[in-house]
């Protein structure tokens, strides 16, 4: 028997790489608790692996329709709304796209906290220094929510680090 390596262990929890020291840990969404989805849970749900990503898009619209981007300072956008869970957003590409078109410009973010998703324009280039400064801030401001200091790009359809 060929065994498929993108085929958890029935007890083994359900988590990927998302983009540089980003990772994708799913979870079923109760108000009281926290619980984890496992390899047994796909089996049950009939589920693939595959299909996690698009489905967490499309339970987060559903769950957080309200989902806004609020511009504490010119140019600068805060995802909001998003029931403490705002870098789920980052999975929803045409919320970036339709970001980007209303910029006029590529775009770059920050996710320093498990509740924070800060964008702005990648021009001009102070932008770049002034998230970087942002990220570290904040990071360390959100001690155990405390998520990444990495500045990521919006291109090609995608999330990239910043090079």
């Amino acid at each position: 028997m060929k065994v498929d390596p993108k085929s958890p262990p029935d007890n083994a929890l359900i988590f990927d790489h998302f983009v540089g020291d980003l990772h994708l840990r799913y979870a079923f969404d109760d108000p009281q608790f926290t619980l984890f989805v496992r390899g047994h849970d796909l089996k049950r749900l009939g589920l693939d692996r595959d299909e996690l990503p698009a489905l967490v898009v499309s339970n987060y619209r559903r769950l957080y329709p309200k989902v806004a981007v609020l511009h504490p300072d010119p140019g600068l956008g805060v995802v909001a709304h998003g029931g403490q869970l705002e870098p789920c957003v980052l999975l929803d590409g045409a919320f970036w796209e339709r970001q980007q078109k209303a910029a006029g410009k590529e775009l770059i973010a920050i996710v320093p906290s498990s509740d924070e998703v800060i964008f702005t324009s990648r021009e001009p280039k102070q932008n770049i220094e002034l998230l970087k400064h942002l990220a570290v801030q904040r990071y360390e401001k959100a001690a155990k929510r405390a998520v990444s200091r990495t500045v990521f790009a919006w291109q090609f359809m995608r999330w990239q680090v910043l090079a």
